[in-house]
């Protein structure tokens, strides 16, 4: 057949997850098919024969698990992504995981794959109709301990190496769906993108992909039966756009963009450290960090500071309860590596899906509206208590200021005072030379703003979980992507009441969350008066490159017109037609 009757221009749109620009060949990631594993299976006569190739490939798994573990520890700077592949480790060193498949083996009396494959079905089925993201993420976690057993099964080489080891030449990395350890196994000198079928803006490999600065789309219909390994391709992490087979001028186009981009996130010089729009307007730049190597990368990036410290990434690499001194020593550390820049440190923002082995606590039927951040800390008092006095005890060093996780009403916030206040007195500090404020990222704060304003410094705006509960979509819930619309007009009308209402009180806002990340949405916050953002510290360079090629007066009139639209799908549009010109 000839295929070059399938080589025309092809326009692909999906959502972006990680801001850049790439031009290269494409590598097509193939899945293993249950479909397939199941149309070929085979009876046995002797099972002992198939458990024993269970167990080499087991152990293969383990050993590959591990050494997975210590390059993303090594290599990633993200602090957590190793626990996800530790858990695989945990499961595959869990003798009931093992006994259970000899078992099924000894029973269904077929290969091996077959066992899996059927094993993997009757999960999918079971976990199909939960919508616990905690449960949710340990489904995900099996089906990829499965899925790395049945590739070292089959003998899969990709399994063991990198699948482009053997590429002299650079590729965008093009899949149905990828699991994290798909992705550490990549070698990404050579990856330029990424674009995946099917995913979620909140997944692992949306973090890992915006940790290393690797543009990546998902959601991309047809993505992985329409493009074929070799193929020419271009990925806008931008608009969340990609291009198959695109024309030569669009290709010179797109790799001058790129250049450009490339260039923008080496410049260490000092007078690129500062955000400024066109008409000299300041917008401050801060990063989002757990780790203190992910607070040598803000400072690489060019960050003015750390705009959110996430406390309980400590607490979860740590993996015992930490003591006074081993929390204060970790803050130290950090700012010891910034170099004494501002440090905004919000208080443990534990529950959900962040929960901590060594301490108990009770099951709840919708761990996102429970016990979570604040009320969390409000039911364990004694961890509050030690975590307050960590916290408190470097506010000497350096200007910190304290941010309160998941505050709904003016009472949790007067009750996280007291605790401050009590832990002032017992170190001997002012508490009025302090600044505290709150996480707006439940709609009753969002709605009612300038009720909190009188009792606290600054607002941060969560915009991972305003979104999620102003459309009422779970953030771990892939299915429900379309409803969480962080460019909706109804978010900026939201977010540009907030900026106003703090600004009469002259009170500083400050965005975090997915859209800080986005340069086309921190663009049109800077329209509706946002003057700080926090963000992953590879989206640094890109936004402030984007920020400083237009005037605050124009991003006004954009975001005033992207204010009265009516959808999320006007709104893109309109970014595309006024900040991008391609």
């Amino acid at each position: 057949m000839d295929r070059s009757v399938d080589r025309i221009r092809r326009e692909l749109y999906g959502e972006s997850i990680s801001p850049g620009v790439a031009v290269a060949k494409a590598l097509l990631f193939k899945q293993i098919s249950l479909d397939a594993l199941e149309m070929n299976s085979f009876p046995v006569d002797d099972p002992a024969m198939e458990i024993k190739r269970l167990e080499i490939a087991i152990e293969k798994s383990r050993a590959q698990l591990r050494q997975i573990s210590s390059q993303i520890e090594k290599e990633k700077h993200e602090t957590g992504i190793d626990l996800i592949f530790n858990v695989q480790l945990q499961l595959l060193e869990d003798e009931t995981f093992l006994l259970e498949l000899k078992k099924l083996a000894r029973a269904q009396r077929m290969n091996i794959e077959h066992v899996i494959a059927s094993q993997m079905r009757v999960l999918e089925t079971r976990f199909s109709s939960i919508h616990d993201e905690v449960i949710r993420t340990k489904f995900l976690d099996i089906q990829d301990a499965y899925h790395r057993i049945l590739r070292n099964l089959l003998d899969i080489e990709h399994v063991r190496t990198n699948p482009v080891q053997r590429i002299d030449e650079p590729v965008i990395f093009v899949s149905g769906r990828l699991v994290p350890s798909d992705v550490a196994l990549l070698d990404f000198n050579k990856i330029r993108g990424i674009i995946i079928e099917e995913g979620s803006k909140v997944s692992h490999v949306a973090v890992m992909s915006k940790s290393l600065g690797i543009p990546a789309i998902i959601n991309v219909p047809g993505a992985a039966s329409l493009i074929r390994s070799g193929e020419p391709l271009i990925i806008d992490g931008y608009t969340g756009k990609a291009v198959l087979h695109p024309s030569g001028s669009e290709i010179a186009s797109y790799r001058e963009k790129r250049e450009y981009f490339l260039s923008s996130k080496i410049r260490k010089q000092k007078k690129g450290r500062y955000c400024e729009t066109r008409d000299g307007r300041r917008i401050k730049l801060e990063a989002n960090i757990g780790s203190v190597k992910e607070a040598e990368m803000a400072m690489a990036y060019g960050a003015e500071g750390i705009g959110l410290l996430r406390s309980e990434l400590f607490y979860i690499s740590c993996g015992h309860l930490p003591s006074f001194q081993e929390e204060a020593e970790f803050y130290r550390k950090i700012i010891a590596v910034t170099k004494r820049r501002p440090i905004t440190i919000r208080l443990l923002d534990l529950g959900a899906d962040k929960t901590l082995p060594f301490i108990s606590t009770f099951v709840e039927e919708n761990p996102q509206l429970g016990n979570r951040g604040i009320r969390y800390l409000f039911n364990h008092p004694d961890l509050l208590e030690s975590h307050l006095l960590s916290v408190l005890s470097v506010c000497r060093l350096v200007r910190i200021k304290i941010a309160l996780p998941f505050i709904s009403t003016l009472d949790d916030l007067n009750k996280a005072i007291y605790h401050i206040q009590n832990g002032c007195r017992k170190l001997k500090l002012n508490y009025d030379a302090l600044s505290i404020g709150i996480m707006a990222e439940i709609p009753s704060v969002a709605l009612s703003v300038r009720s909190f304003l009188s009792r606290t410094s600054f607002i941060n705006i969560g915009t991972n979980d305003l979104v999620q509960y102003i459309f009422a979509a779970s953030r771990e819930d892939g299915c429900l992507d379309e409803y969480r619309q962080c460019n909706h007009p109804a978010m900026i009308r939201l977010i540009r009441n907030i900026v106003c209402t703090a600004a009469y009180k002259g009170k500083e806002v400050s965005v975090c969350g997915e859209i800080a990340s986005d340069p086309n949405m921190a663009a049109l916050l800077v329209g509706a008066g946002v003057t700080a953002f926090s963000m992953q510290p590879s989206s640094i360079p890109s936004i402030r490159r984007l920020i400083s090629e237009h005037a605050f007066s124009d991003l006004q009139k954009l975001t005033k017109k992207a204010a009265a639209l009516e959808t999320e799908s006007e709104v893109n549009q309109l970014i595309r037609e006024s900040l991008y010109k391609v």
